[in-house]
């Protein structure tokens, strides 16, 4: 019986299901003859079962491990068996850990194993083929321990990483996750959660140190077995957890993730610093558990200052996937299968088709090229014979029937035979086209269905590569307060659910980095400044993610001095990048824009992390590269807010394509807000309720306006400063989904571009920026102010899943003067609920992901959305559907085909 304390027993039992939950899976891993993750588990289940006391699960792990170490050597037939037995030992270990949770004792596992037949299977496979169970040497039947590193820890790190990575893809993503955890543990334990954070930050170190030491990588194994070690005193009272111990274990912490970095040769400048820091630490933590310190290990040898590269292959990066997902991708991968045999078949039957037509086709020339050589052109028929003079008519020994067949009107002579033939020939090729044209329409239909697969493939395997913003404001919560210094400031996190595609996250983190870094270095004022200015002496900096539009927005936002513009302008001049006469046209808008320019700055002393004149740059570069769009709102003496709407999906983007002077061009679809239309030549367009001005693409580009057109095709997007822009157009081509490439020099230092996409025909689109055709023009609109708008200008929000009624409801209340704003279901109303106010809700009931009646709930349940009324319009006209919504809150049950009057009746009693 282990006596593994309670914590320690359900780390382990959630290993070991972990185990299981993957033997279960071992048919399919052996079908496409991947091995590893088996024999992986497999490992892990005997070090772990070993090490808690369960030596029977541990020989079961073992002896499962030995089995499917010759996978590759075994038969189609020896692989059947081979599965067999993994469905008995999945069997047994199922039993085994249900005993240890309920009684703490494992069983006879190796009873259970024999009474299934297990042992009969191994003698088969073995007599089948022995060279598969060849045991090692003697002195090889245990991997030789590693003999003093000939470059010490780095050495052995990038060492273990060239030789396991087969074990590196699964064990390097588990080690980074459990440090997230660990960092979040930290945090909370400052945060006053110190008992549950304390588990939570054990059991990370825990994992780490079975899972580094089931695979062999002894460093980082070491390391967490130390931590570990000082944390179990902390949690058994023997240790309090003072500043000491969190600064230890924090740097501990670091260490492991830089040592995963340094074995995959990510972070050369850490490989340079990680011996005499871990060697630190080690110490560190030598004082605090009491214990001598560990004898000297091989000196590192110094590395040159510009170590060679790594000769190693660079490694994909990895993103775990959870299984529901993977499962979605399966199935749709299946129906493009099939789809794609249908297609098939049709092709087949498209070439038979061709095949008798081409048959038709040939009648008909022979037939009229006889007919030609007969009566056209007799002279060339070889048959033809001299003229003769005609013959006297002598009905002299005729029968009767030749008598007939002179008098008969339908003479089957070469005239009639041709006629008949090509009326033959016509019917046949009416009966091949008809059928030609029925495939085409169900090729048709096929080819839509199989667009829809793909698109749905690509969207789940889109949400595949999503990850929680969570993560990364983990890693950015600790660095605050590093930076922080003296300075008192609390970090305020919004939307850590929030999902985002990695690529687009890596991309981004570096700019949130060098915002953060701005608003704590510029933006914050010291306490004491904070208190004479009448502050609470503690600074805010709040991080805010949300979706909007098939778009990321991420605001960074700080409650200090804000940006003083006219330190800014007078900067600007002193360094020359922009004259007197210039910045004092500017409005405070374009003043803005300022901060932007590589090299200006307005701190006074600046630091190694903020001040240089760079930072705001790379953030405006890089948001250019992720085609976003960046903006700033800033407050003297207040705040500045920095706010960043990036594309999910940087690969493919659904792009509005538009025709202007002749040529087409394309807008981002999450950079609109509407669409609409206006007389030539109008200055302004009312959008809810407020003004909007017009540009004409034409003229900020410099092409030439359109002579035929008599009305503006208007785009309304958001720029920089919240501004609202209706883009005039020629006309409007319609959406469409396109790889958008990125531009190379000297196109990229244009910032209205933002990529180029090529049409089906070949054709060469510019994708255009928002925000860079605003800075293209001078007379920079007003923002749009949404507190300005009056209740009654409110717009309605119209929840449906169809986008037929979604579009024939909206039209029939633009009508009635109401501006509509739509969602497809009832989480994007709720989204988009918590972004912007609203006059009354209208929706229906069935929906994905957020019912009508859920929605419902949620409205009366939230106070902010509480007051807002809500009609429900469905196709369920029963009682029991109508008393349901109107008990949950619903001011108005209307059923399916909308009423224009009805709807206004309930728009205007609320």
């Amino acid at each position: 019986m282990s006596t593994t304390t309670p914590d320690l027993l359900q780390s382990f039992l959630d290993e070991a299901w972990e185990t299981v939950a993957v033997f279960e899976q071992a048919a399919e891993f052996l079908a496409i003859g991947r091995h590893e993750p088996l024999v992986v588990m497999a490992h892990r289940l005997k070090g772990s079962a070993g090490l808690y006391g369960f030596p029977q699960t541990a020989h079961l792990g073992a002896l499962t491990e030995r089995i499917l170490e010759g996978a590759p050597r075994y038969t189609e037939a020896q692989r059947e068996k081979v599965v067999e037995f993994m469905e008995q030992a999945t069997a047994v270990l199922t039993t085994a850990l249900e005993n240890i949770a309920i009684t703490g004792k494992e069983g006879p596992v190796g009873l259970e194993l024999g009474r299934l037949g297990a042992a009969a299977l191994i003698q088969e496979l073995t007599a089948l083929n022995p060279e598969a169970f060849t045991l090692p040497a003697e002195n090889e039947a245990e991997p030789p321990p590693l003999p003093p590193q000939d470059g010490g820890v780095v050495a052995e790190l990038v060492r273990f990483h060239e030789q396991n990575q087969e074990f590196w893809d699964f064990f390097a993503p588990e080690t980074l996750e459990n440090l997230d955890l660990a960092s979040q543990a930290l945090l909370q334990m400052e945060g006053g959660k110190a008992e549950e954070a304390l588990r939570t930050l054990f059991r990370a170190m825990h994992t780490v140190k079975g899972a580094a030491y089931s695979v062999g990588c002894r460093p980082i194994g070491t390391l967490a077995h130390r931590l570990e070690d000082l944390l179990v005193e902390v949690r058994e009272g023997r240790r309090a957890w003072d500043p000491e111990t969190a600064q230890v274990v924090l740097e501990g912490v670091e260490l492991l993730g830089q040592m995963v970095a340094v074995a995959e040769g990510k972070d050369p400048q850490a490989a340079l610093t990680l011996p005499q820091a871990l060697q630190r630490t080690q110490g560190y933590l030598d004082a605090l558990l009491g214990q001598e310190p560990a004898s000297p290990t091989p000196t590192e040898p110094s590395p040159p200052s510009n170590p060679p590269p790594q000769n190693h292959p660079s490694r994909t990066a990895l993103v775990r996937v959870r299984i529901e997902r993977l499962d979605a991708l399966l199935n749709i991968a299946g129906e493009v299968l099939a789809a794609r045999s249908r297609l098939e078949l049709l092709v087949q039957r498209f070439e038979e088709l061709g095949a008798l037509l081409e048959t038709a086709r040939q009648r008909l020339l022979r037939t009229t090229a006889d007919f030609e050589a007969r009566y056209l052109n007799p002279r060339l028929s070889p048959s033809a014979e001299p003229p003769q003079p005609p013959a006297p008519q002598n009905t002299l020994g005729k029968t009767v029937r030749e008598l007939f067949t002179e008098l008969e009107f339908d003479r089957y002579d070469d005239l009639n035979i041709l006629a008949r033939s090509i009326q033959e020939m016509t019917n046949d090729l009416s009966e091949v086209g008809s059928a030609l044209g029925e495939q085409i329409r169900t090729f048709r239909q096929e080819t839509e269905g199989f667009g829809n697969l793909a698109q749905a493939l690509r969207r789940e395997v889109g949400r595949a590569r999503l990850v929680p913003i969570e993560r990364f404001y983990q890693r950015l919560a600790r660095q605050v307060q590093q930076l922080a210094g003296p300075k008192q400031v609390e970090v305020r996190f919004h939307g850590e659910a929030v999902e985002v595609d990695s690529v687009v996250l890596d991309g981004l983190s570096e700019a949130l980095i060098h915002l953060v870094n701005n608003a704590l270095t510029h933006g914050i004022e010291s306490p004491e400044e904070r208190v004479a200015r009448g502050k609470e002496p503690k600074g805010t900096l709040t991080l805010r993610a949300y979706a909007q539009r098939n778009a990321l927005v991420v605001e960074v936002s700080d409650d200090g001095r804000g940006i003083n513009l006219e330190a800014l302008k007078r900067r600007a001049v002193e360094k020359g990048l922009r004259t007197q006469a210039e910045v004092a046209a500017l409005s405070p808008e374009e003043a803005l824009e300022l901060i932007f320019i590589p090299g200006l700055s307005t701190a006074e002393n600046p630091s190694d992390v903020a001040g240089r004149g760079v930072g705001m740059d790379v953030v405006a570069s890089t948001v250019r590269r992720l085609r976003g769009e960046l903006s700033v709102e800033t407050r003297e003496g207040l705040g500045t807010t920095f706010r960043l709407r990036i594309p999910q999906n940087l690969v493919v983007a659904e792009l509005l394509l538009l025709e202007v002077g002749g040529q087409k061009l394309a807008l981002p679809r999450e950079s609109l807000l509407t669409l609409l239309s206006a007389p030539r030549g109008q200055l302004e367009v009312v959008y809810e309720g407020g003004p909007v001005p017009i540009l004409p693409l034409a003229a900020l580009l410099g092409l030439a306006e359109s002579e035929t057109s008599e009305e503006y095709a208007l785009a309304l997007v958001e720029g920089r400063g919240g501004r609202w822009v209706a883009l005039a157009a020629d006309r409007f081509i319609g959406l469409e989904q396109a790889l958008v490439k990125p531009l190379g020099a000297p196109l990229t230092a244009l910032p209205h571009l933002m990529g180029a996409t090529l049409s089906p025909t070949g054709e060469v689109i510019l994708v255009l920026s928002p925000s860079g055709l605003l800075s293209l023009t001078t007379t920079a609109p007003a923002p749009a102010r949404a507190e300005a708008k009056a209740p009654h200008h409110l717009p309605i929000l119209l929840v449906d899943d169809s986008l037929s009624v979604r579009k024939v409801v909206a039209q029939m209340l633009r009508k009635a003067g109401y501006p509509v704003v739509t969602a497809a279901d009832g989480q994007e109303a709720l989204e988009l609920l918590e972004q912007q106010p609203f006059r009354a809700i209208v929706t229906d009931l069935e929906m994905p992901r957020l019912s009508g009646f859920e929605l419902l709930e949620e409205v009366r349940r939230r106070p902010h959305l509480a007051h807002l009324p809500v009609a429900v319009l469905t196709t369920r006209a029963s009682p029991k559907h109508r008393d349901l919504a109107l008990e949950l809150g619903a001011n108005a049950y209307l059923t399916k085909p909308a009423n224009e009057v009805e709807l206004e009746r309930f728009l205007r009693a609320n």
